[in-house]
């Protein structure tokens, strides 16, 4: 069966100039990994961006404004490196029988990637806490774990209602399309 030709244009795109020509991109680990990254970072500009449009046009909403758009980006840092690992993790140890492997796998990635993007989020609230904690009331380890604990369920919670509805989508089309990318030979 020949392959569709969109995907056939997609394939060979990623192989020739995205993440496919990443050192080992050929391994179906890394090269979920670095599909994920690149989804990823994709989504929080695509995000950040349409935001600002959305704004810089008028709409007057809580949800669309400047901030959220930030936040996107100051997203990436943690985000990226939690889907590429999450990703090349899902890739490897989810079997290769499960039906519709890669948008299963895309979503199951998309939704780990949250879980351990929060996790980064929080490590680094508690440094920052604990260096910077002068003057802000935080005296004991158990206030310094309770408020970088609340402010990560926070920052997670709008993680989740602003993006959630776009990235879990994404997260199984690209799962999708780079599992069947992956066996179009680039011509």
């Amino acid at each position: 069966m020949a392959p569709i030709p969109t995907l056939q244009s997609l394939a060979t795109a990623c192989k020739r100039f995205g993440p496919g020509r990443l050192p080992r991109a050929d391994q179906r680990e890394l090269g979920a990994g670095y599909a994920g990254a690149a989804a990823a970072v994709s989504i929080a500009v695509v995000y950040a961006l349409a935001t600002t449009v959305v704004y810089l046009l008028g709409v007057t909403h809580d949800f669309v404004h400047p901030f959220w758009s930030a936040s996107a980006l100051v997203a990436v840092p943690f985000v990226v490196p939690a889907a590429f690992l999450v990703a090349a993790a899902v890739w490897r140890y989810l079997p290769d029988r499960t039906p519709f492997f890669g948008a299963v796998a895309g979503a199951l990635a998309t939704v780990l990637t949250y879980a351990f993007a929060l996790v980064l989020v929080f490590l680094t609230l508690l440094v920052v806490l604990a260096v910077g904690g002068t003057g802000t009331g935080i005296e004991t380890t158990t206030e310094l774990l309770e408020v970088a604990s609340m402010l990560t369920v926070v920052i997670g919670i709008f993680a989740v209602i602003l993006t959630g509805w776009l990235t879990i989508p994404i997260g199984c089309l690209s799962g999708t399309i780079y599992e069947r990318a992956r066996a179009v030979p680039v011509r």
